[in-house]
Formats: C-alpha cells, sequence, structure tokens
C-alpha cells in the first residue's frame, strides 16, 4: 500500500514540475503558481493519508470479525464454489445487466456534481472474478419486517479485464464537453443484508431485500483515457463524487 501511494505521488510531483517548466518557458511562472501548486500537492497528499487510514480502519473491523466465535456463524465454502462456476456463465450478466444498470441511472443523477448536465454508463463489465462470501449467519430479529435475514460477509475485488464506461456532459457555461472515464478496477468489502419476505400464495416470495449492514470499504481505479492515464479518483475534488 505505501509503495502504490508513494508511486502514486510521484505522478503528481511530475505533473507539478511539468507544469512549472511550461510556464517557465513562457516566462509566466509567478510566486502565485508556485503558491497553487504546493496547495495542490498537499490535497493531494491529504487524500492519499485519508485513504490510507480508510484501509487500515476496515482491516482492524474485519481481524476482529473473524476472531468471532463460529456458533454464531460459518463458513460458506460451498456457496463460493457454486457462485464461482455460475458467475461467468449467467451471474455476472444478471448482476451487471440485470441488477446494476437499471439502478445506476438513480444514483448517477441524484450524486453527479453541478458541474455535470448528464452522466450515463454505456458499458458495465464486471470481469472474471466473482465476489466471494467470508461467512453467513441468520439474523433473529429485524426491523424491516422480513421473515427472514441473512448476513453475508462480502469481498469482491475485480479482475484486470473489468470495464465500465461512464459518458459525463458538461454544463454549457463549462463548455458543454463530453467526456468518458474508464473504471477499470474495484474493491468493495463489507458486510450485506439480505431480507426476505414470504406470502401464502404463489410464488410465496413477497420481496427480496439486499443492503449493506454499514457502508463497506470501497476503492476504484478510474482513467480518463481508455484504459491508461493517471487515476481521476485521486484528484482532489473529484475523488468525493465518484465514490459517492
Amino acid at each position: 500500500m505505501v509503495d502504490v501511494t508513494q508511486a502514486s505521488m510521484m505522478h503528481h510531483v511530475c505533473i507539478v514540475l511539468f507544469a512549472l517548466w511550461l510556464l517557465s518557458k513562457f516566462d509566466r511562472c509567478t510566486p502565485l503558481a508556485y503558491f497553487v501548486s504546493f496547495i495542490y500537492l498537499y490535497l493531494v497528499h491529504e487524500h492519499f493519508i485519508i485513504r490510507l487510514q480508510k484501509k487500515m480502519q476496515f482491516e482492524e473491523k474485519r481481524q476482529s470479525s473473524q476472531r468471532r466465535v463460529l456458533t454464531d456463524s460459518e463458513t460458506v465454502r460451498w456457496l463460493n464454489y457454486a457462485v464461482e462456476k455460475m458467475w461467468p456463465v449467467c451471474m455476472e450478466q444478471i448482476t451487471s445487466q440485470k441488477i446494476l444498470l437499471p439502478i445506476i441511472p438513480w444514483f448517477l443523477e441524484k450524486y453527479k456534481p453541478w458541474t455535470a448536465k448528464k452522466a450515463s454508463v454505456q458499458h458495465l463489465y464486471m470481469g472474471r472474478n466473482p465476489p466471494i462470501f467470508t461467512d453467513m449467519r441468520v439474523l433473529r430479529e429485524s426491523s424491516e419486517a422480513d421473515h427472514l435475514v441473512l448476513e453475508l460477509g462480502m469481498n469482491f475485488l475485480t479482475a484486470d479485464d473489468m470495464n465500465a464506461i461512464l459518458d459525463v456532459q458538461l454544463r454549457k457555461r463549462l463548455g458543454g464537453m463530453k467526456a468518458k472515464l474508464h473504471l477499470t478496477s474495484m474493491h468493495v468489502e463489507g458486510k450485506v443484508l439480505i431480507g426476505i419476505k414470504f406470502i401464502p400464495r404463489w410464488p410465496f416470495l413477497g420481496r427480496l431485500r439486499v443492503c449493506f449492514a454499514e457502508p463497506p470499504y470501497f476503492q476504484m481505479t478510474v482513467k480518463p483515457l481508455f484504459t491508461h492515464g493517471i487515476d481521476v479518483t485521486e484528484l482532489p475534488g473529484i475523488d468525493g463524487w465518484l465514490v459517492s
């Protein structure tokens, strides 16, 4: 983690040095340019520190959860084996095309920044790696009137073939330009709640509710030019919107 952080930080340092060099070539390198460069590097460094702290906090929560006595939960190797076999056949397509794509426009419309007029997903492929479930237990009490509530520990780290294309159009007063962001990797880890409510007639399943028990650990890599270039989530001001 530290090595990756140092490498990414060096990318931003090189960008700043190159920008200052260009300004000096055109005799535009003023003290204000040095001050703005310093503020930019400071914000990037703060972002890396916050990201590392979140990772360490989640690792502590996961270790404490793994120390819990297995009488309250059980391993689900059989479920991981079944998901591994079904993921490339049908589960990846169902997850990306039938579950995520229909609800993503609502999230984009709600959380898009004021600078964006429109944002949409053109393509979504979750990759060849399926999510891994670490444990499962039944919750005896539920506040959502569910008859059965399962809590599953999930760890989803996508492979290098994951690809999603986000099309963003800026507002007219900002030029109205269009840009494509390429989501090349994603890591989601947390506790998933599955609530089931039964009914006394066919098909006997009245409702299926899926949500996270608490905010999960989330990390992703977004590139502005195809699958190459600097990670957009490292830029100050953009990382918060993308994570939301």
